[in-house]
């Protein structure tokens, strides 16, 4: 029953914050993964943490495009309007079949 109860918990925070927090820490992880590659060059290291914060990017504005149903951004609107992106997004994008 706890752990049901945590869970419960654990997504109205993610439902309330989880859009700002997930972009927020991925533009962060996105500048240091860009500072490694930057000092030390482009090792797996470096790019698996500038694909992390990516990822933790996208993650937070298809959280806010589902609960708003509109881009927050438009570079978030042009990100998932990119072949096969466009397949992810909760609402419609600029994409235009070839």
């Amino acid at each position: 029953m706890a752990v049901a109860a945590l869970i419960a918990i654990g997504a109205l925070l993610i439902w309330a914050f989880g859009s700002i927090t997930a972009r927020l820490i991925g533009a962060l992880i996105i500048f240091e993964g860009l500072l490694r590659i930057g000092y030390t060059g482009a090792s797996p290291l470096s790019v698996s943490i500038l694909a992390t914060g990516i990822g933790a990017w996208l993650l937070g504005h298809w959280i806010w495009a589902y609960k708003h149903r509109t881009w927050r951004t438009r570079l978030a609107l042009n990100a998932y309007s990119l072949p096969g992106l466009h397949h992810l997004a909760p609402i419609g994008t600029n994409h235009a079949p070839p």
